[in-house]
């Protein structure tokens, strides 16, 4: 009888994870669209139909297909998955939120069933998946409809991981696929089939690495044939000041985001929606110490995790596989730094803190531990999700933490413009000061002036504008902008 019930209780973890996953988010489920959410999704004729035709352009075209003519990410699955919220409930957000918490509980759980089947440990694999369902560091990948390019890859990245492990090679590499096709970090699993290898103790094997390359060469040919080329992507400087500086400065301050990453799994308080020019100055100084300390942690905590074993070892090896492609250490990406770019390699951190509660010498410390990280973690997520409710919530929480992001300010100047126009104009003259060039800033604060009645200010902004960006949209705007004015 009592085995019995041991075996009903175990079935229930899966569930308790996947409600746990849940609870944490459902403050998110009333938020609106906000930041990329409105261009990648409401102004997206693209996701209006499923029409072949329709699927025709999904497939056949780049990500930023409503922003630029020519881009360099490739991710129609992603692009499928918002055509197929818009047929079930149009651009009502809600949707889209929900279908963001139901992927987000579905890794949790995935994440569960693969450390119980790479390990063979209950507890461990218990821990792995409460402590992914609930990190904070999750949020925008979650409660940013937009961060679903994440949580959705991650599904399929799992869910090829899951099958391998249970010798499905086939099915393993068609779900590998499609994690490429839904973010080009899907390739990172191309490190996890040896890793799990090694920590499974299996022997490699060609024949199962073959299905795998192929996969990646399919991925990579469907790519060059709608890009162009394998990685032809504008980089914003504002986004991200990496690709304007040299191979030195790069590494150097992608050592140091490294750093401030690490430092967001260990404490995620404050957490920020941008990082933009100039929040994060580039770095310099072989010596700066922020540099030097992250270099010690990384190369000493991976070095110490090898000695003391392949369960350290894998959580080591799988942060910073998984983290490769988009730590600007490789090649700048197009963001300096975003917390949903750990979505999946924070899965190292949880796993090794999940392990170290599972392994611990004291089991009721430990546990007693676990607990009150688990409820930290928690709440820390429920105080989070509201931030990213509407465009105001966002970008004031994030004017907090990264004041001197001109992206930021200038963002929050326009969410401020109908409500404060004063507010408005303060933020739109900070992005200015931050980055003098940014035409949007000044357009902003033109119609701020124009709000608060000053016409002179409004038009000499305007003219600004038409000085920054000849020929485009937004300077035809500031002209009959700035025209209507004079005739006053």
């Amino acid at each position: 009888m009592v085995p019995e019930k041991g075996k009903r209780l175990r079935r229930l973890i899966p569930l308790g994870i996947f409600l746990a996953a849940w609870a944490v988010y459902l403050n998110s489920l009333d938020g609106e669209f906000v930041f990329d959410d409105t261009s990648i999704i409401q102004s997206n004729p693209q996701i209006r139909s499923l029409s072949l035709t329709s699927l025709g352009h999904i497939f056949g075209s780049h990500y930023w297909q409503t922003v630029a003519g020519q881009g360099g990410l490739y991710r129609p699955i992603v692009i499928l998955s918002y055509a197929v919220n818009y047929a079930v409930g149009g651009l009502n957000p809600w949707g889209y939120h929900f279908f963001n918490v139901l992927i987000h509980a579905l890794n949790s759980v995935l994440v569960f069933f693969i450390i119980r089947e790479l390990f063979g440990d209950q507890g461990f694999a218990l821990w792995s998946g409460l402590l992914f369902a609930l990190h904070p560091i999750r949020t925008e990948g979650v409660a940013y409809v937009v961060g679903r390019a994440e949580s959705l890859a991650a599904f399929f990245f799992l869910v090829a991981w899951l099958r391998y492990l249970r010798g499905n090679v086939a099915l393993s590499a068609l779900a590998f696929f499609a994690s490429v096709l839904t973010k080009e970090s899907g390739l990172t699993f191309l490190a996890i089939v040896p890793l799990t290898d090694y920590v499974a103790r299996w022997r490699p094997a060609i024949t199962r690495y073959a299905a795998f390359a192929v996969a990646a060469v399919a991925a990579l040919g469907l790519r060059y044939g709608v890009l162009g080329g394998f990685a032809p992507l504008y980089i914003n400087l504002t986004s991200n000041p990496l690709v304007g500086v040299g191979t030195l400065a790069r590494l150097l301050t992608a050592t140091q985001v490294l750093g401030n990453y690490l430092w967001l799994l260990v404490f995620p308080v404050p957490l920020s929606a941008d990082y933009s020019f100039n929040q994060i100055p580039p770095v310099t100084r072989l010596w700066d110490p922020s540099v030097l300390v992250t270099a010690a942690l990384v190369l000493g905590g991976t070095a110490l995790a090898w000695r003391r074993g392949r369960p350290w070892f894998f959580c080591a090896a799988f942060f910073l596989a998984t983290f490769s492609l988009t730590s600007n250490f490789l090649r700048p990406i197009g963001t300096i730094m975003a917390e949903r770019l750990l979505y999946l390699p924070s899965l190292g951190f949880t796993c090794a803190i999940a392990y170290a509660i599972s392994k611990a010498r004291s089991r009721e410390l430990a546990i007693a531990a676990g607990v009150l990280l688990a409820f930290f973690y928690a709440g820390r997520t429920l105080l989070r999700n509201p931030d990213w409710h509407d465009h105001l919530a966002l970008f004031s929480s994030a004017a907090v933490v990264s004041p001197n992001s001109s992206l930021v300010q200038a963002n929050l100047a326009g969410s401020l413009l109908r409500k404060d126009p004063a507010a408005a104009a303060e933020h739109a003259r900070e992005a200015i000061r931050i980055e003098p060039g940014d035409p949007a800033a000044h357009m902003t604060l033109g119609e701020a002036y124009q709000r608060m009645g000053d016409m002179a200010r409004a038009a000499e902004a305007y003219a600004i504008v038409e000085r920054l960006a000849p020929g485009t949209a937004g300077a035809q705007e500031a002209a009959r902008r700035r025209a209507g004015i004079s005739r006053r």
